[in-house]
């Protein structure tokens, strides 16, 4: 996002409700205020934007009705059948994940009612023989907790919060301090795989060290920094970029794997910066400015259209020219990272990748972006859909509101409305939203899956809602926001 350096934010030593305070905040770098700027587009909220958000808002009331109606304290609806799931451990992940999407749009009734059913659910308990996944319970259940807590401040969210972040420290009793990556709350004895992905270890810090802050409870910070400091240690070839997989039990990571920004990789990259913003540690910034480097270096390419992309490395070191629909949270961050530590080059670079994404959602009969794409050098615009598959996801609204945000360039908007309008037009069902097999066909006759991930409604809509909102509705320069668009307030 735009110049400046972040002279750094400053951990108060007063935390929380509870009124604890830690007397010292080791290797924190301590300047006075972030240097996260202001967007620079006025704050005008025009009639157009005003009715696209409230299009935006009547999508989070009818897919939330969905789920009310037919999966209500489950943790996914099943739009098609009607039905839900218990996927992720039977902790009501929808309902979590919703909670401050719910709050922020104004839905009163139904953020009361889902608050009202936390405190009915027992996080120390999951059905017999399911393992939950730790990276994911932290974003989805712990982070929507703690997203919520900051725009309402209700003790009862702090409670629960505490609660989920109690059960899964459990997995990080391992040799290494990294947490084994699935977590069989019902036997203390029970742990998991040797091996971790970079995602699911690297991406635990603003969550754990979140509920550090506001509960007072020290021990969730040292254990999330422990975990970073575990990860910069292991073994690595190329300065700036971190293998895909990490050993629990040794902290080294596997010789066999690849590199990229998409899955099992993604928001490792994502918090480094983050977490820079958030608590002014120096470390961050300075591993983050090498990652985006190595990243430049290795991994973007271009077509002879002139497409940027970011793809991965095979084992023998090629570029792979692949792009996963997740990866298209990268020129988001970029841009962030290039209004926080004055990188216009970044910005440049996040502008061209966020082309891409658009283009890679333009390209197909449905304005939904495909899950893969693959970019060919001799091809028209050099792009093609190797896994057509929408899943709803938010990578790419993501990236269009933060550079909205950081540039004031209107067509982002653009974009962001006529993706939401290809979701109206082929996602929406009577009871939800639900994915589609294949981007390439508008007949929906058996194009649709039975699935609205919580994601749907943490972060797609969520981000479509803030791009049409004003600039003062959670400010970049005064929130961070979690790989799973959960609200921090930056404390300065």
């Amino acid at each position: 996002m735009l110049g400046g350096l972040l002279g750094g934010l400053y951990l108060l030593s007063v935390y929380g409700a509870l009124g604890r305070t830690w007397t010292q905040q080791p290797n924190v770098h301590s300047p006075q205020q972030s240097n996260v700027h202001s967007p620079q587009q006025p704050n005008v909220h025009s009639p157009e934007q005003q009715r696209r958000q409230a299009a935006v808002r009547a999508a989070m009331k009818h897919a939330w009705h969905g789920y009310r109606t037919h999966a209500f304290g489950l943790d996914e609806l099943q739009p098609l059948t009607q039905s839900g799931n218990i996927r992720w451990g039977n902790w009501s992940i929808s309902l979590l994940d919703a909670l401050d999407s719910l709050k922020l749009m104004e839905l009163h009734t139904e953020y009361a009612e889902a608050k009202a059913h936390v405190r009915n659910i027992d996080f120390t308990r999951s059905p017999h023989g399911v393992a939950i996944s730790v990276f994911e319970m932290t974003i989805r259940a712990l982070g929507g907790l703690l997203g919520a807590y900051e725009l309402d401040h209700d003790p009862l969210l702090l409670q629960k919060a505490e609660e989920v972040g109690r059960t899964l420290a459990r997995a990080f009793d391992t040799p290494t301090g990294l947490p084994y990556s699935q977590l069989d709350v019902n036997n203390p004895k029970s742990s998991g795989a040797g091996m971790a992905s970079l995602a699911e270890a690297g991406t635990i810090q603003l969550e754990f060290k979140q509920l550090a802050q506001i509960s007072g409870k020290r021990e969730f910070w040292d254990m999330a920094e422990r975990v970073s400091d575990v990860l910069e240690a292991g073994n690595r070839t190329h300065a700036g970029l971190y293998p895909m997989y990490i050993s629990v039990l040794t902290g080294q990571y596997a010789k066999w794997t690849e590199y990229t920004v998409g899955a099992m990789a993604d928001s490792f990259y994502e918090y480094m910066l983050k977490q820079y913003i958030m608590h002014g540690d120096i470390k961050y910034r300075t591993r983050y400015i090498a990652s985006v480097d190595a990243i430049t270096s290795m991994l973007v390419g271009r077509t002879k259209s002139n497409l940027a992309f970011v793809g991965r490395t095979a084992n023998n070191g090629r570029l792979v020219r692949e792009m996963e629909h997740l990866a298209c949270f990268y020129p988001g961050l970029l841009a962030l990272g290039a209004q926080v530590l004055d990188r216009p080059q970044d910005l440049t670079l996040a502008e061209e990748l966020a082309r891409t994404c658009f283009v890679a959602y333009n390209m197909t009969a449905t304005g939904l972006g495909p899950e893969h794409v693959y970019f060919i050098e001799d091809s028209g615009l050099g792009i093609s859909a190797n896994d057509p598959r929408y899943m709803l996801r938010p990578e790419t609204i993501e990236s269009l509101f933060v550079l909205y945000r950081v540039t004031g360039d209107q067509k982002y908007q653009d974009w962001g409305w006529q993706i939401f309008e290809s979701i109206e037009r082929y996602a929406r069902v009577e009871h939800g939203y639900a994915a589609l097999v294949n981007v390439l066909q508008t007949n929906m006759t058996s194009n649709l899956e039975d699935s609205m991930e919580s994601f749907f409604l943490a972060e797609t809509l969520k981000y479509l809602y803030l791009l049409f909102s004003p600039s003062t509705v959670l400010p970049l320069d005064e929130y961070v926001f979690t790989t799973e668009a959960h609200p921090f307030r930056i404390i300065k």
